[in-house]
């Protein structure tokens, strides 16, 4: 059986996508020759790698409300935060070294105060109100506007790209970021209940191996704007997911409550889903000179990462 693996970005401006997909990738072949050698190299040169980009229409939208961006600095930062997280051996990630080493890491407390003010309070008793996502991240307020075709521009990539895997019958292993975990959720909601995936469903008997990184979807507002929320019963949640592993990083504020667990058990007790279960982790990344736990390679080059993908090849 042929295998496939997505990954879906995240949030906010993108360089050009070969530009971002070279970052991803490269975290990812890194890690999984860091931690399984010439086996799991060879192993991931074996499957397919489809980059999902939606990058031309985030960076549209924000320009449009006022936000600047320097894709030149971006990029030369990003070649410089991967090339730091290439530096780390897989035990500075992970326990005590993990926890140690991120707490060294540049700018780490000034990060925490501004946190702090912008939350007034512990970011795991936060809820992400429409007004404080629209200061923080306007791309997932926008996402849910009605009034526009950004939700749907978004979801599209994925939303081809994903049914004819699945279609033809592919194993399909689909790694997604931040608002890409909302896209992601949707876009398996869809394929999930919609008539025209119906010849889709009949022909693949085979499920997605899901892995969230940084994702909102435990925050009660995220969670009463996806779809399938108005619905009753099993009917609110993907049917598509043979498992589901969320990873969130330490003060990673978009992942600020970081179990999905509880908050989709009722998936699990109806097996719509095998298994769901969290992971947390230190993520190292620094970007503009500070650390960034929210950053996409910065998980996707961590070892609890790489083992779950190394678990599905």
């Amino acid at each position: 059986m042929a295998k496939t693996l997505f990954l879906v970005h995240g949030r906010s401006f993108k360089p050009a996508r070969r530009v971002l997909r070279r970052s991803w990738t490269d975290a990812l072949r890194h890690g999984i020759d860091r931690d399984f050698g010439v086996v799991g190299a060879d192993r991931l040169r074996r499957v397919k790698v489809r980059f999902i980009y939606y990058g031309d229409q985030s960076n549209a939208f924000l320009r449009r409300s006022g936000y600047d961006y320097d894709e030149a600095d971006d990029r030369a930062d990003r070649r410089a935060c991967l090339a730091r997280l290439k530096n780390y051996a897989t035990g500075d990630f992970l326990g005590a070294a993990g926890k140690q080493n991120y707490r060294r890491l540049d700018g780490r407390a000034a990060i925490l105060e501004a946190l702090a003010d912008v939350f007034s309070g512990p970011l795991h008793l936060l809820r992400l109100s429409d007004r404080l996502i629209s200061v923080v991240a306007p791309d997932i307020r926008e996402y849910w506007n009605p009034d526009t075709q950004y939700g749907s521009a978004v979801r599209w990539p994925l939303t081809q790209k994903l049914s004819g895997a699945l279609g033809r019958g592919e194993d399909v292993m689909l790694i997604s970021h931040s608002l890409g975990t909302m896209i992601a959720y949707d876009v398996l909601w869809k394929l999930s209940y919609y008539g025209e995936y119906r010849a889709l469903r009949r022909k693949n008997p085979q499920r997605v191996t899901w892995l969230t990184l940084g994702s909102p979807l435990s925050d009660g507002t995220v969670r009463s704007n996806l779809m399938g929320t108005a619905a009753s019963g099993t009917r609110r949640y993907p049917t598509v997911v043979k498992a589901w592993h969320n990873v969130a990083a330490e003060d990673d504020y978009i992942a600020h409550d970081q179990s999905v667990a509880d908050d989709y058990d009722d998936m699990r007790t109806a097996k719509l889903v095998d298994a769901i279960t969290d992971y947390r982790i230190f993520n190292l990344a620094v970007r503009g000179g500070k650390a960034n736990p929210h950053h996409g390679p910065g998980y996707v080059i961590h070892p609890t990462v790489t083992q779950l993908v190394y678990d599905w090849l």
